[in-house]
């Protein structure tokens, strides 16, 4: 099962569990983890479990969220990522029991123990099909790309596992295959067209030569 561990001057308070689809962080007392520290808004933040992973959400927080020191609006969390909310610091760590975390885990053992193998690597980019940048390519090397631009549209394209996923931050409407993206994230499989606010791309994956 995955879970928090909350820390305040270097100090442990709590370890927390995550049992429920939504995680609410904040000062007032209906959250499920109150942090009563003025820094921290009243509903400050929300952990998301999704069937592709689990996300943490800013929910308009006066002094914003952190992970691993970069603010955000919605992440993919990943095994040890540090959460900042005011003066807290919440360590994230996957537990083997989660399912999605436990299947990847034992087809990876499954693999290198029956055969030598090893999961292939994959090679995903998104190449410009319209617009100034047409034919330009972007490699999906980061465990997260961010495309589009701040306050008008922002997708974003997440690694998690031997998959990648897409959801919408902000701004307008973007569609995968022409049907409209929203926050949930959704699974991208090789040769899925996105287009970003009239700016069409097509997805690719493959497994490394």
């Amino acid at each position: 099962m995955a879970k928090i561990i909350v820390t305040l001057n270097g100090q442990v308070k709590y370890d927390v569990s995550l049992l429920k689809a939504r995680f609410s962080i904040g000062r007032r007392p209906e959250n499920d983890l109150v942090l009563d520290q003025a820094t921290v808004s009243g509903h400050h933040a929300a952990i998301d479990r999704t069937s592709v992973g689990i996300f943490i959400l800013d929910l308009g927080s006066t002094n914003g969220t952190l992970v691993n020191g970069q603010p955000i609006t919605k992440h993919l969390l990943q095994h040890e990522d540090v959460i900042e909310v005011g003066k807290y610091r919440l360590k994230f760590q996957h537990g083997h029991n989660n399912s999605h975390e436990a299947s990847a885990v034992l087809s990876t053992a499954a693999l290198s123990v029956g055969d030598g193998s090893q999961l292939p690597k994959l090679v995903a980019k998104v190449k410009v099909l319209s617009g100034t940048n047409a034919g330009r390519e972007l490699l999906l090397d980061k465990a997260v790309t961010s495309l589009g631009r701040a306050g008008v549209l922002v997708v974003t394209i997440s690694k998690q596992h031997q998959h990648y996923v897409a959801a919408k931050l902000e701004g307008g409407a973007a569609r995968i295959n022409d049907r409209l993206l929203e926050a949930e994230p959704v699974l991208l499989r090789d040769g899925d067209e996105l287009d970003l606010a009239g700016t069409r791309m097509k997805f690719s994956v493959a497994t490394e030569k």
